[in-house]
């Protein structure tokens, strides 16, 4: 039973340290990351570590084991912080250039007694299939009012998978809730 003990002793230590340690990086991360300074977490853990080697905290296997293990973890927590300070919205407005802002689409105003989409509003209105001509027209349409410019914003004409898209929602449009 002493060697069972023997063996589980150090063993349960490794693993009890491994365990506070990914307890004390993310508690870390979570008191730190409201202060927008998750990367202040490594420099947390080396004051606690120089606070152990002092002798300003208590002697403990435990308290050592977590200690050295966290030492290893500043390096991926500080790498982590300083990447997640970049992915933040409101991080470097200063240094990035403006962005602008979408335009709103054009927005039909005035006498509506004429249909704004006279293809789609005959096959709605009447239940029935489009023909070879109302897809034509509606998707030549749909080109020209936006697929054009993000699908082919330099080219004249539109690839393959860019044609095959508007199809598609030439057809959903047309198709309605048949």
């Amino acid at each position: 039973m002493h060697t069972v003990l023997m063996i589980a002793a150090p063993i349960g230590l490794v693993a009890g340290g491994l365990a506070l340690t990914v307890l004390l990086s993310c508690l870390l991360w979570q008191v730190l990351k409201p202060v927008r300074h998750p990367e202040w977490a490594p420099i947390v853990i080396v004051v606690l570590l120089v606070l152990a080697v002092t002798g300003v905290l208590p002697r403990s296997d435990l308290l050592n084991m977590v200690l050295a293990f966290s030492a290893v973890a500043t390096i991926p927590l500080w790498i982590e912080g300083r990447a997640w300070r970049r992915r933040r919205p409101e991080a470097g407005r200063s240094r990035r250039r403006a962005v602008p802002a979408p335009k709103p689409l054009p927005v039909a105003t005035g006498d509506r007694s004429y249909p704004l989409y006279p293809a789609i509003t005959a096959c709605l209105s009447e239940g029935r299939r489009p023909d070879h001509d109302e897809i034509r027209i509606v998707a030549s349409r749909m080109w020209r009012e936006g697929f054009a410019l993000r699908f082919a914003p330099h080219a004249q004409t539109a690839s393959f998978a860019a044609r095959r898209l508007l199809l598609r929602a030439t057809k959903a449009a047309l198709a309605g809730a048949q």
